[in-house]
């Protein structure tokens, strides 16, 4: 898959969202040092080093990697598939169906994240107020009375 092609990341699944996950690696003169592109939308992805990956990604990375590869019915390197393939959670979930709420593995290189909305608008820089939540809820329980 051509990541150029990227055209739907962040993909409303549920109530969440399915985010591509790109590993790529940065070639210096020093050593390879891996790199993450997160598509978070708008034609818009989020690059993070290693070190600088955010904990909820980390998380979840390790948790679908906790799974051996070949569990995954992940695509091979020289296999064709788009964008759209990697938004069919049965095909890669069909052994392993609770992750689903976690996300997977497409390839060597590309895994799929399922993010909440709030979990989202963070990583994309939104802040999130809670007080606004606690206010909803407030207000929704004054009605009723």
């Amino acid at each position: 898959m051509r990541t150029e092609e990227i055209l739907h990341s962040p993909y409303l699944f549920q109530d969440n969202y399915m985010v591509i996950l790109e590993m790529d690696t940065v070639v210096s003169s020093r050593r390879d040092t891996p790199q993450y592109n997160f598509y978070v939308g708008d034609n818009t992805k989020r690059i993070y080093a290693e070190n600088k990956l955010p904990t909820i990604i980390k998380l979840k990375l390790a948790m679908i990697n906790s799974i051996p590869k070949k569990d995954w019915n992940s695509f091979k390197h020289d296999d064709i598939y788009n964008e759209l393939d990697c938004y069919t959670h049965y095909r890669y979930t069909k052994n392993n169906p609770e992750f689903k709420h976690i996300g997977w593995c497409v390839s060597d290189s590309i895994y799929v994240i399922i993010m909440s909305e709030d979990e989202l608008s963070e990583l994309k820089g939104i802040s999130i107020d809670p007080r606004k939540e606690s206010q909803r809820e407030s207000q929704t329980h004054t009605q009723r009375t």
